[in-house]
């Protein structure tokens, strides 16, 4: 009679694993799959704010280099956080004023 009991029980457990490995395969396939999905990879493309460089002065400072659009920001992080530069050209771009 246990021996029944085992197979019973071992039988459930792999039902149950089972029913959960189906489960998590399904929500992954439906988020890769949705429409709301392609949404938010549609909008991922559009990013107009990069952090380029982070470079830690000490334990509570550090110098971001930030490019919004087409131009680079230079903000000093801290607990008296302000901007150092802004309007800064990436490198390797020329100024606007230069041709």
């Amino acid at each position: 009679m246990d021996f029944i009991l085992l197979i019973k029980a071992v039988m459930s457990l792999l039902f149950v694993l089972g029913l959960l490995f189906v489960t998590l395969w399904a929500v992954k396939y439906i988020e890769v799959n949705s429409a709301s999905g392609k949404m938010f990879k549609k909008l991922n493309n559009k990013r107009r704010l990069e952090v380029v460089e982070i470079k830690r002065i000490d334990s509570r400072n550090a110098l971001v280099l930030v490019r919004r659009d087409d131009k680079e920001h230079l903000l000093l992080i801290g607990p008296s956080s302000q901007i150092i530069e802004t309007n800064i050209n990436p490198a390797g771009q020329k100024h606007e004023k230069e041709n």
